[in-house]
């Protein structure tokens, strides 16, 4: 699996921020779904029944300058990432007055998204 998207309008850098900021007022964790064109925010139904609770699809093209992903075979070329909010709200706050925000996702000794 391999993830690399790099945002330098700044323009975009703030609206992706304001997204994942509203996001996380909303739930503490979520999970990424990474496809060739979208990035998708799922907020799991957190009571009895199940479902989804919030969808949010982001397009690569309105946000990214470069955008690379490798799934994990050509035919499940998706990656799932469950991931804190406010760690990357934190990690986003620093890009208010950033040129460009680069994001990768890395393997370590478990799978680790970078900003």
């Amino acid at each position: 699996m391999k993830f690399r998207g790099k945002i330098v309008d700044i323009g975009c850098i703030q609206h992706f921020t304001r997204v994942i900021n509203t996001l996380a007022r909303l739930t503490k964790e979520c999970t990424l779904r990474i496809t060739n064109n979208k990035l998708f925010f799922i907020l799991p139904e957190k009571v009895g029944n199940g479902g989804i609770k919030i969808w949010c699809e982001l397009g690569q093209d309105h946000f990214f300058n470069e955008f690379q992903m490798a799934g994990v075979s050509d035919e499940n070329n998706e990656i799932y990432i469950e991931c804190y909010l406010d760690n990357i709200v934190r990690s986003l706050k620093t890009a208010s007055s950033a040129k460009s925000v680069k994001i990768k996702l890395t393997k370590k000794t478990c799978s680790v998204f970078n900003i």
